[in-house]
């Protein structure tokens, strides 16, 4: 996969100078606290094949907002497609700043990705040229950075990063139905008291039916019953759950098939 870098530059508006610098076509590591108090490490999330967004802002730009904001809407979409395998940081561009200023930053402005200070490395490391810079990484043994570089925001490039997070995480571009499973249905969708899960099983299997938040966390186990076979239909009480986007996971056979449910009271 082409090795890129987003750099979102506001100078005009920031009155920054930009500085030239070079493209980096891997990720750098890098451990640390983040200013939840949880240890992190960008290298260990690669590992595990997920694809990464990291921004680095400052907290006087408001187009540092304006980005942020835009990438909650693509994070959202593509935690929803991708359940566990997104995840967003949002650094401090300078080591200067403190926590309590980053966690104010991102709670003002509704920003849900991982706060964490000490950017200063990675800003220098991915070349950031004025502020916000956003770097793209996808996992696996390659670490890669993925995009191309831009000279400004817009709408654009925000669908070409989903774009390529998606051609990443799923470069094939098909949801492939579990192999055990044959089709699946949820209906009604978006739910409001209730939604029925049918699908049909194509040999026994034990299955397993979770509900997951768009982060992959289990919400509660809906279903789990062994030897099973032919159409499967489960009755949901969503009215259980608050409002928001879900993920349906089901399991059978270790086939894993996984549809998204927007809940809506």
């Amino acid at each position: 996969m082409k090795s890129k870098i987003y750099s979102f530059i506001f100078g005009a508006a920031l009155g920054l100078t930009s500085f030239s610098s070079t493209a980096q076509t891997t990720a750098t590591p890098y451990d640390f606290i983040d200013c939840n108090g949880n240890p992190q490490s960008l290298f260990a999330d690669l590992d595990a094949g997920k694809a990464l967004i990291l921004e680095f802002f400052m907290t006087s730009c408001s187009p540092c907002i304006a980005a942020g904001q835009t990438l909650e809407v693509m994070k959202a979409d593509l935690m929803a497609e991708f359940p566990g395998m997104v995840k967003a940081y949002a650094f401090g561009f300078s080591d200067s700043y403190s926590c309590t200023a980053i966690n104010n930053w991102v709670t003002t402005n509704g920003i849900t990705s991982i706060p964490a200070d000490s950017g200063a490395y990675q800003v220098a490391y991915y070349g950031g040229m004025g502020m916000p810079t956003i770097v793209i990484l996808g996992g696996g043994t390659s670490h890669s950075v993925l995009g191309t570089p831009y000279l400004a925001y817009t709408t654009s490039d925000t669908t070409t990063m989903a774009a390529d997070i998606r051609n990443f995480l799923n470069p094939t571009g098909i949801n492939e139905v579990g192999s055990s499973i044959a089709k699946i249905n949820l209906y009604p969708n978006p739910a409001n008291d209730q939604v029925k899960i049918s699908f049909e099983l194509k040999e026994m299997a034990d299955v397993k039916i979770d509900l997951l938040d768009i982060s992959g966390k289990i919400v509660s186990v809906l279903s789990d019953k062994k030897d099973q076979t032919g159409e499967i239909v489960e009755s949901i009480n969503t009215g259980l759950y608050a409002n928001g986007s879900y993920i349906i996971s089901i399991n059978a056979n270790g086939a894993i098939t996984q549809q998204k449910l927007n809940i809506i009271h």
